[in-house]
C-alpha cells in the first residue's frame, strides 16, 4: 500500500469523524497486538454521546460489528479500520401521529307527531280549558272573538267586493241591450220592430212603446223606464212591482242582490205622468245606484246638475230640479210626525200649493224654478245618514211647453234655517226651531 492509498484510508476516517461531529483525537490509537485490536475508550463515549444525540434527532444510527476488522497496516505498523465497523444510515422518520380522540355524538331521535297531535296542540291555544286560569281563558276568548271578527270581515269584504263586480257587469250588460233608434227612418223602424216581434213571440209588448228599450223589456216585463242625471253616474233602468218592497233587495233579473233595483212607486201609474211620479233608489257607499244624489247636499253639487231626465216606455221627460231636504221615514224620529213627500196625487190645488211650500221650507238651497199646481213633478228618494232613518229627497219639476232646459243656476243660494227631522238637530246638539210646527198633510 503505498502513501496515496494510506492518506485516502485515514481521509475517509477524518470524513466520517467530520460527518458524525466528533473531537479530534489527541493521537492515533496504534495496535500493539494484531489478534486483538485495542481501541482508546475516550472514542467509544464520543461514539455513544453521538448516537445518543442522534437518536434524540430522530435519526437512527445502525451499527454493524465485522466479525473481522479490518486491519491497515503502514509503516510496519498496524492500523483497525473503523469505518468498516460503524456505518450511519439515515433513514425518514415520520412524525408521530397525535392520536384523536373522535367524539361520536349520537342525535336523539325525535318523535314523529301524528296530524291529530298537532291540530290537538294548535286548537288548545284557543280553546279555553278547564286547567286553565282565569286570566288565560279570559285572553283565549277575546283572541278567540278576535279572529272570528276578522274571519267574518274577510268573508263580508269578498262578498261585497264579489256583488259589486256583479253589478257592473249587469249595468253593463244592460245598457248593451238599449236600442239607439235616433238615426232611424221609418222603414228602418218598422224593420226593427218586426226583428223583435220574430225574436220574441211570446212576448206581449205594450202598443206604441219606444223601440228603445224592447229587447230590455223582453227580458223583464217590469221594466216601465229610465232615469238619468247629467254630470253623475246615476244612469239605470226603472221596474215597478205590485208593491215597494220586492225590488228593495233584487236585481233587474230578480235575482237577490243588495243593490236591489231602482223602481218606481206602485201607486204610480207607468204609463202616464202622475202629479208627482216617485222613484226609489238604494245609497251605495260605492257609489253605484242613487248614491251620487249626495251631491245636491251642497249649492255647487246643484248648479253641476240641475236637470232630472227621466224616460217611460213612451216617451223622454226633463225636470228642473228645485228642492233637495233630508227627512224622516220613522214618526220617532220627528217628534210623532212625517212629511209624506211620496204623495202621488193632490186633490186640490191648494193641497198641493201647501206641499210645495212645505219642500221649500225644507230645501237644502233655493232656486228661481217657480211650480205651479199644473205642473208635474218628479220625486227621488234614497238613504241618507244623519239619523237612523234619514231620507235623502230630492225634487224637479216638469218642463213646461216652449221651455228649455237651460236654468239659470246662478240665481240659487243655500237656504240659511232649512227645516230639518228632531232627530237631525239632536244628532247636532241643536235646538229645533220648527219643534212645534204641525206641518203638511195631505
Amino acid at each position: 500500500m503505498n502513501n496515496n492509498e494510506n492518506n485516502n484510508e485515514i481521509l475517509s476516517f477524518e470524513e466520517l469523524r467530520k460527518k458524525l461531529g466528533m473531537d479530534e483525537p489527541k493521537e492515533k490509537v496504534e495496535i500493539k497486538s494484531e489478534s486483538k485490536p485495542i481501541i482508546e475508550d475516550d472514542i467509544f463515549e464520543q461514539i455513544e454521546q453521538k448516537l445518543t444525540e442522534e437518536t434524540n434527532q430522530s435519526e437512527e444510527i445502525i451499527v454493524s460489528v465485522d466479525d473481522e476488522p479490518k486491519h491497515i497496516v503502514e509503516n510496519g505498523k498496524t492500523f483497525v479500520d473503523i469505518t468498516s465497523q460503524y456505518v450511519k444510515k439515515e433513514i425518514t422518520t415520520e412524525s408521530p401521529v397525535e392520536e384523536k380522540t373522535e367524539v361520536v355524538v349520537t342525535p336523539k331521535k325525535k318523535k314523529v307527531r301524528t296530524f291529530n297531535e298537532i291540530f290537538s296542540d294548535f286548537f288548545k291555544g284557543f280553546i279555553p280549558l278547564k286547567k286553565d286560569s282565569t286570566k288565560e281563558k279570559i285572553r283565549k276568548l277575546i283572541m278567540d272573538a278576535a279572529i272570528i271578527t276578522i274571519i267574518g270581515c274577510c268573508f263580508a269584504f269578498t262578498d261585497l267586493f264579489i256583488e259589486r263586480q256583479e253589478q257592473l257587469k249587469q249595468k253593463e250588460e244592460i245598457q248593451e241591450i238599449i236600442v239607439e233608434t235616433d238615426d232611424f227612418d221609418d222603414n228602418q223602424y218598422v224593420e226593427a220592430w218586426q226583428d223583435v216581434f220574430a225574436k220574441y213571440p211570446s212576448i206581449k209588448f205594450p202598443e206604441n212603446m219606444n223601440l228603445k228599450y224592447s229587447y230590455l223589456y223582453a227580458v223583464n216585463q217590469d221594466l216601465v223606464g229610465w232615469v238619468k242625471i247629467a254630470n253623475t253616474n246615476l244612469d239605470v233602468q226603472v221596474v215597478q212591482s205590485q208593491d215597494n218592497d220586492y225590488y228593495l233587495k233584487r236585481d233587474f233579473y230578480g235575482k237577490s242582490s243588495r243593490y236591489g233595483c231602482p223602481y218606481l212607486d206602485f201607486k204610480n201609474d207607468p204609463r202616464y205622468l202622475d202629479d208627482n211620479t216617485v222613484i226609489y233608489g238604494h245609497h251605495m257607499t260605492d257609489g253605484l245606484m242613487f248614491s251620487n244624489l249626495d251631491k245636491y247636499k251642497t249649492l255647487e253639487g246643484y248648479k253641476e246638475s240641475p236637470i232630472i231626465e227621466y224616460s217611460t216606455l213612451y216617451e223622454t221627460y226633463y225636470f228642473k230640479v228645485f228642492a233637495a231636504f233630508i227627512s224622516n221615514a220613522k214618526l220617532v224620529d220627528d217628534n210623532g210626525k212625517y212629511f209624506n213627500f211620496i204623495v202621488t196625487d193632490f186633490l186640490t190645488d191648494e193641497k198641493f200649493n201647501g206641499f210645495v211650500d212645505e219642500v221649500e221650507e225644507r230645501s237644502i238651497f233655493k232656486t228661481d224654478v217657480s211650480v205651479q199646481p199644473d205642473d208635474k213633478l218628479i220625486t227621488l228618494v234614497t238613504c241618507s245618514y244623519e239619523f237612523d232613518s234619514a231620507r235623502l229627497v230630492v225634487m224637479g219639476r216638469l218642463l213646461r211647453e216652449n221651455e228649455t232646459t237651460a236654468v239659470d243656476v246662478g240665481a240659487a243660494f243655500i237656504n240659511p234655517t232649512p227645516k230639518y227631522p228632531q232627530a237631525w238637530y239632536d244628532a247636532k246638539n241643536m235646538a229645533n226651531p220648527y219643534a212645534d210646527d204641525i206641518g203638511w198633510t195631505p
